[in-house]
């Protein structure tokens, strides 16, 4: 299969569009609906835009030229803006735009970057890259392969976040609005809530230090609500092996062969990119840059409030961004009644139970197309083989699934 293959120079598969790039300082950008791409993908949202199609975007500059975090190489669709951190291409008649992502993505391109302390890929280093160039059809088929899988993946991660926001929606109705009160206040059945869900709401409010709340309803602390230990400090050197997630402020750092904390639990960030959230329902390992959350009342509930605090704003620190325990523990919150808090649990871990499974099924096929595309990419592997590789996964899935 690939002896039929000839590598060609990207230079020779696009067209480039480099001199319509236009990098606009964040002070001066104006707030809008169309995308604003660097490096690494959306950095913001403007008012204007200068690209209308599908082009291909690849790292001009930045340590992930090396890391490869995330991708390096990603489409951009409709209307949006580039800055100058990425390069912005087409396929030509002998590529497709879409093939020529997946290509890049499979090529070791550590021989072209320039630079000792920030790595950075030249036009002209970018125009030299040699990827595999077989026949069109080929291309369309190995991308039909890969796009499925990218495909699904995508809607695994649209799936999840619409839970996710219905989630959020239902914290904000309960106990920010307190819509079922409100309706019962006002004689009306809650709208989509039955009769023994809404028995468990007061039907009127009283004065409170934050104002009108439930009746029946306290007002607490954070500290009431939740725990919020340290984390332990860990050698970047010791999150390379096992598997269990290492978390620092700002997401997975690594990986362990032990965990402090059986999970489920929430994750915040104390330092450096201060009250970040994660939730992780698997064994894993805080580090010190984090707080992560001992529960007193149902763990879903503590996690969509401290969506509402405003931790991300509460940086007490200089240099380094930190968030202060006892400023967190001090602030005040409306403490629901048990039951309402128990009926919110029962609906809401249903739907983490879903997310959780829909994000280890996205686990699942990214590992795989990131498996098959260097294969498939050089011609090591067959189509079919493929395809046969995709269906066992699939099969396995189903049988996860049930």
């Amino acid at each position: 299969m690939s002896s039929e293959w000839v590598y060609a120079k990207l230079g020779d598969l696009t067209i480039n569009f480099d001199t319509k790039r236009k990098p606009v300082k964040e002070a001066d950008r104006k707030a809008g609906p169309y995308p604003y791409y660097g490096a690494s993908g959306v950095v913001d949202y403007v008012d204007g835009y200068i690209f209308d199609g599908e082009y291909l975007l690849i790292a001009e500059d930045g340590e992930n030229l090396r890391t490869r975090q995330t991708p390096i190489a990603f489409r951009a669709c409709g209307q949006f803006w580039v800055n100058n951190h990425a390069h912005i291409v087409v396929g030509n008649d002998r590529a497709s735009t879409r093939y020529l992502e997946y290509a890049v993505l499979g090529s070791d391109i550590t021989s072209y970057l320039t630079g000792a302390v920030m790595p950075k890929l030249t036009q002209g280093n970018l125009n030299r890259i040699e990827v595999p160039c077989p026949p069109r059809a080929v291309q369309d088929a190995i991308v039909a392969v890969l796009g499925s899988l990218d495909d699904r993946i995508t809607l695994l991660r649209e799936t999840n976040a619409t839970l996710e926001a219905i989630a959020q929606a239902l914290f904000k109705s309960w106990f920010v609005d307190f819509d079922p009160v409100r309706a019962k206040a006002e004689g009306r059945q809650p709208e989509g809530m039955d009769a023994t869900t809404a028995a468990l709401f007061p039907d009127s409010f009283e004065e409170s230090e934050q104002g009108l709340v439930p009746k029946g309803w306290r007002i607490g602390k954070v500290e009431d609500v939740m725990d919020l230990p340290y984390g332990k400090a860990l050698k970047s050197t010791d999150r390379i092996d096992g598997d269990v997630p290492v978390y620092g402020s700002g997401g997975i750092t690594g990986y362990h062969n032990e965990s402090l904390i059986d999970g489920p639990s929430i994750i915040v960030g104390r330092k450096g990119t201060v009250g970040s959230l994660y939730w992780e329902d698997r064994p894993f390992f805080p580090i010190d840059t984090v707080f992560y959350v001992k529960a007193k009342q149902p763990l879903t509930y503590c996690y969509y409030l401290l969506q509402t605090l405003g931790l991300e704003g509460m940086n007490t620190d200089g240099a380094v961004p930190g968030l202060n325990r006892n400023n967190a523990y001090r602030l005040q919150v409306v403490v629901p009644s048990a039951p309402a808090l128990q009926a919110f649990d029962e609906i809401v871990a249903g739907v983490r139970e879903k997310i959780f499974a829909n994000g280890q099924q996205a686990q699942t096929l990214t590992h795989l197309r990131d498996t098959l595309l260097p294969r498939l990419i050089s011609g090591q592997l067959r189509l079919p083989e493929a395809m046969a590789q995709i269906t066992e996964s699939t099969t396995q899935e189903l049988i996860n699934a049930n």
